[in-house]
């Protein structure tokens, strides 16, 4: 099951840990024969899950058989496995503070990129901050309207959960469309410029995201506090000529 890799089982591991909950207690040739693994194998998955706490195992006269833990017990193991990494995330935290100030700016591509990128929006904001955005029209934008919307009104909804608030500039003709994004959601205010708006563009906190809606899209994200402060003005005096 993919799912118990994702969650840190080996293949092997899951393979025998799922075998085990459709067998029941088993000694290990059952095992060997519900897995389709070597037995060399099975015997190391087996230690290796008890000492996770995913497999437990009773003696009968001088034989062991073996027990999945409950489905459940994976909380448990998931739990021990967030304390650890909390242990060592300041350490983390530590070599990232470092690694930032050395670097000036991230490329991220395709569509996950594009998440990645917004996702550091959300997290690197605090409830009541704002961001700013410039849209404006492109052929690709047009083209891919359904997608567009999709992908930042799910955004959106985030930054509202999280008390995020933005403010955007764009021109007329991408007014419809950017309605459908912030229908509804809440603490988002958009202003229209009647000749020239960037597109592509997000500030926030230190940093700037400049990018193009394509099928497969670059992302660029720059920290560095003079440009985001620059733009932050530079919208500031759009805004003011601006109509809602």
């Amino acid at each position: 099951m993919r799912i118990l890799e994702e969650l840190g089982l080996s293949n092997a591991e899951a393979k025998v840990y799922v075998a085990l909950l459709e067998l029941g207690p088993s000694k290990t040739g059952r095992i060997i024969d519900k897995s389709k693994l070597q037995s060399s194998t099975v015997y190391h998955i087996l230690g290796s899950l008890i000492e996770k706490g995913l497999v437990s195992y009773i003696m009968k006269g001088k034989q062991k058989h073996f027990q999945a833990g409950k489905p459940e017990t994976f909380l448990n193991y998931l739990d021990e496995k967030k304390k650890k990494f909390q242990g060592v995330l300041p350490q983390l935290k530590q070599l990232e503070a470092a690694a930032k100030r050395k670097m000036s700016a991230e490329i991220y591509e395709g569509v996950r990129g594009m998440k990645a990128a917004f996702d550091d929006v959300i997290s690197t904001l605090k409830s009541g901050d704002t961001y700013y955005f410039y849209s404006a029209p492109s052929e690709n934008l047009i083209a891919d309207r359904d997608g567009f919307i999709r992908f930042f009104r799910s955004h959106h909804l985030k930054r509202q959960e999280k008390g995020i608030k933005a403010r955007g500039l764009s021109t007329p003709q991408n007014k419809k469309l950017l309605s459908g994004v912030v229908k509804g959601i809440k603490n988002c205010k958009i202003h229209y410029l009647k000749d020239f708006a960037p597109t592509g563009l997000v500030v926030y906190a230190n940093k700037l995201i400049t990018w193009e809606w394509t099928e497969a899209p670059i992302v660029v994200v720059i920290e560095n506090a003079p440009i985001a402060k620059s733009y932050k003005e530079f919208f500031e005096r759009m805004w003011e000529n601006a109509s809602s």
